[in-house]
């Protein structure tokens, strides 16, 4: 079984921590982001983008503390009336780059 620090892929751990409610993870319940809370309202104003940017970095930031990342970097901006578009650059340790790109939604669909 693999360590998470030998995954090739750290994608799919830097999706879990976006995706994965803070709270709701029965290993760890500060593991997780507080994009819930964006969606309480369900609109998306001038500050949005900039709030989901700080809970996406908030929910990430472990990798960084652990090493298995060295910085994150987060853009984010209104795509539609209901949407924002955000890219996450992941930079390893040993220097490359992952970009993820996603959408969020305002309202459950």
């Amino acid at each position: 079984m693999a360590t998470i620090e030998q995954w090739a892929d750290i994608r799919e751990p830097v999706k879990m921590s976006i995706g994965t409610n803070k709270g709701t993870w029965w290993a760890d319940p500060a593991f997780g982001s507080e994009l819930w809370l964006l969606r309480q309202t369900g609109k998306i104003d001038g500050q949005t983008p900039g709030r989901l940017r700080h809970l996406i970095l908030q929910a990430t930031h472990w990798l960084v503390a652990d090493g298995l990342v060295s910085n994150l970097e987060c853009q984010a901006e209104r795509s539609g009336k209901t949407e924002i578009t955000y890219t996450v650059t992941v930079i390893r340790p040993h220097g490359t780059r992952e970009i993820l790109k996603e959408v969020w939604h305002a309202l459950s669909t």
